[in-house]
């Protein structure tokens, strides 16, 4: 996913009320909030796209682990189910390690 300016504005200045048109501020309507220069948006943009970037490990894992049923089953069902789960989970966080 790549990070818009639309996103960037957003955090920099999250109550502000503002136009966009083709990536452009056409209009900046909240006096009291300073528009932010286009070189502060691209910097928030670096950031935020670093910041999600940096959590990929953790959704591929997310998107791999077994579901949340299949765990409550192997739970409750114990023995060769609980220590295949376990397994299963080892070998999803191998392939996606913490960085």
């Amino acid at each position: 996913m790549e990070i818009t300016k639309l996103e960037a504005i957003k955090s920099l200045t999250p109550n502000a009320e503002f136009v966009m048109v083709n990536d452009v501020i056409t209009e900046w309507h909240s006096e009291d909030i300073t528009q932010p220069t286009d070189e502060a948006i691209a910097t928030e943009q670096a950031r935020l796209q670093a910041e999600y970037d940096a959590l990929a490990w953790k959704r591929n894992r997310q998107a791999e682990y077994p579901s949340t049923l299949d765990c409550i089953h192997a739970l409750l069902d114990g023995g060769d189910t609980l220590t295949d789960l376990q397994a299963q989970r080892q070998v999803v966080k191998d392939n996606h390690p913490k960085p």
